[in-house]
C-alpha cells in the first residue's frame, strides 16, 4: 500500500514537472534569467577535491541563490553532491528523492514542495545520480512549492 502511495506520488510530480517544463512563456521560479550572473562569474565557494570541476548552484525557499565550484573525481553530479555534502535524500526505485540541499528540507509529503533539478537552466529529464557531469555545464537545484 505504502509503495502504491509513493509510485503515484512520485507521478504526480514527474507530471507537475512536465507541465512546468513545458510552459516557455514565463522563467520557472528561480530559474536564472538569460544572461544572469552564473558562479563561474566569481562569487562560487570551493567545495570538494578531485580532478573534475562543476558549477552547481542552490535557488532557496526565499529565491536567494548560492553557487560552488565543486571538486570531484566522482562520475555522476549526484554522486559528487552527496560526496561533498549538498545533497541528501532517500534511495527509491527511481533512484536518489533528494530532500535536502544546503541544509534546506524540500519535502513533497511534508512541505508540499520539491526539489527541481536543472542542467543549464532547462528542467532535467533525468535523476541527478543518473546525469554525468559534463564541462562547462551547470547543474542546479530549485526550492519548488508545488
Amino acid at each position: 500500500m505504502k509503495t502504491k502511495i509513493i509510485l503515484s506520488l512520485l507521478l504526480v510530480i514527474i507530471l507537475a514537472l512536465s507541465i512546468t517544463a513545458c510552459n516557455n512563456n514565463d522563467t520557472p521560479q528561480g530559474q536564472p534569467e538569460e544572461g544572469a550572473a552564473t558562479a563561474d562569474s566569481g562569487g562560487a565557494q570551493d567545495i570538494g577535491s578531485g580532478d573534475t570541476v562543476f558549477i552547481f548552484e542552490v535557488t532557496d525557499d526565499e529565491g536567494n541563490v548560492s553557487s560552488w565550484n565543486v571538486h570531484t573525481n566522482q562520475a555522476t553530479v549526484g554522486g559528487a553532491l552527496v560526496e561533498a555534502g549538498l545533497v541528501s535524500g532517500d534511495e527509491s526505485a527511481f533512484g536518489l528523492m533528494v530532500t535536502h540541499v544546503d541544509g534546506l528540507r524540500a519535502d513533497f509529503e511534508e512541505d508540499g514542495a520539491f526539489w527541481a533539478f536543472y542542467i543549464d537552466g532547462e528542467m532535467a529529464m533525468e535523476g541527478v545520480d543518473a546525469t554525468y557531469i559534463e564541462d562547462g555545464v551547470v547543474y542546479a537545484f530549485v526550492y519548488t512549492p508545488a
